[in-house]
């Protein structure tokens, strides 16, 4: 299945927001979504959510042979899987040119930096050595796979555990978990990605969404340690804007102290599993279950934007009968909460009981025409109301003229 294309509409809504430093999600331009880690019950099996970008990740090890190049190093392979379940783009058993792409960039990051003591996994120089592979599978994509994708490596670098081995003479004994306790993997450093998205206004975007990278003009990721070091560069054009040479050493500085605050996370979550796992009372418990529950783990992308107006003041959702008889509760709040995904622009407006009956709303005639353009806008907008179709003006009081709008025609 091919991807869908986006429309003008929303690639210029996008472009705009963005040049007015306002992104769908609320957050700011330089600020990343939350991230969470979840570990499993065998050793290196962790599952990371960046936002609504989910990826699971699996070291296993097993004995082989040296290259003949390097006779006293272990040797250590990535593998990045897109299945469908991610997007309905991603087709199974099939090697996209993304995949590739994010299989190099985190090859760069994590191989080539030589993050894994490789030295240490020796067991026999030019005989036997411990080859590790980390399986990541991609479970949810919204954007930012490189940076997803990293985090669940590296915390499951950090959380592995090989088995104990004895050498005698030229036999090799692999020794189980029961009879010698695992063996942590031996780190130099620890590095994580950081994208950015450079839109055609000049703005730069970090850890994007899904939408965001279709319409950013160049993609730049940086693989970063704890101690700032620049670990790989990935540069990659997507519009016809090239990156001027000041973009880099503009956001190295916050991506440094990102990533020092990334791995710090993922430290710490690694220490907290493996210290719960050699507890007896918690050596068989699976700690991934805590990210599989109803409404944690998701598939396919989601239809509808997810929008966050930060300027807007939600109140409580209550049920419509009760919303019939029960006055606002905060008079201040811009935003009365109707139902599930609507909302009430409340404007001057205070509930009487007149000729109307116990449902009507009285709104004064004082208020300014920006008000009024404000309920039209919101009108136009059908968040699951109808438009005010009748207006009768209630001009018998002599004291105050007020236009009455009946709670029914709202509804």
């Amino acid at each position: 299945m091919r991807e869908t294309p986006l429309s003008n509409c929303e690639r210029n809504f996008i472009n705009r927001a963005i040049a007015e430093d306002t992104r769908l999600d609320g957050r700011q331009l330089l600020e990343a979504r939350p991230v969470e880690i979840h570990f499993g019950a065998n050793w290196g099996c962790c599952h990371v959510a960046l936002g609504e970008t989910k990826a699971i990740a699996q070291v296993s090890c097993d004995i082989q042979q040296p290259k003949a190049s390097r006779p006293n190093e272990g040797m250590l392979h990535i593998n990045v899987e897109f299945n469908p379940i991610a997007a309905p783009h991603f087709e199974a058993g099939r090697q996209s040119e993304l995949a590739m792409q994010v299989n190099r960039q985190l090859e760069k990051c994590f191989k080539d930096s030589r993050c894994v003591d490789l030295e240490s996994l020796c067991i026999v120089a030019d005989e036997k050595v411990w080859n590790l592979r980390v399986d990541v599978n991609i479970l949810n994509h919204d954007g930012n796979l490189v940076d997803c994708a990293s985090i669940a490596i590296l915390a499951a670098l950090t959380h592995f555990h090989r088995p104990d081995v004895t050498t005698t003479g030229d036999s090799i004994t692999i020794h189980s978990f029961a009879e010698k306790d695992p063996l942590p993997l031996t780190l130099h450093h620890y590095p994580v990605c950081v994208s950015f998205i450079v839109f055609e206004s000049g703005q730069i975007v970090m850890d994007p969404t899904y939408m965001e990278e279709r319409v950013g003009a160049s993609q730049l990721t940086l693989g970063l340690n704890s101690y700032r070091e620049l670990c790989s560069l990935q540069l990659c054009y997507l519009g016809k804007t090239s990156v001027t040479a000041d973009v880099v050493p503009s956001i190295s500085p916050h991506a440094a102290n990102y990533a020092n605050k990334l791995v710090t996370q993922i430290r710490k979550a690694a220490q907290q599993d493996v210290e719960a796992k050699y507890n007896k009372e918690d050596r068989d418990v699976c700690r991934l279950k805590e990210c599989i529950t109803f409404g944690k783990l998701t598939a396919m992308t989601k239809p509808k934007l997810s929008i966050k107006l930060a300027h807007w003041v939600a109140g409580k959702s209550s049920p419509k009968s009760d919303m019939e008889t029960s006055d606002f509760q905060d008079e201040d709040d811009n935003i009365k909460t109707l139902g599930h995904g609507s909302a009430e622009l409340i404007t001057n407006m205070s509930k009487s009981v007149g000729e109307g009956g116990p449902n009507t709303w009285q709104a004064s005639e004082e208020s300014s025409d920006d008000e009024i353009e404000d309920i039209e806008i919101l009108q136009e907008t059908k968040l699951e109301k109808k438009v005010l179709d009748d207006i009768d003006l209630g001009g018998d009081s002599e004291e105050e003229d007020t236009v009455t709008v009946s709670k029914n025609d709202i509804m």
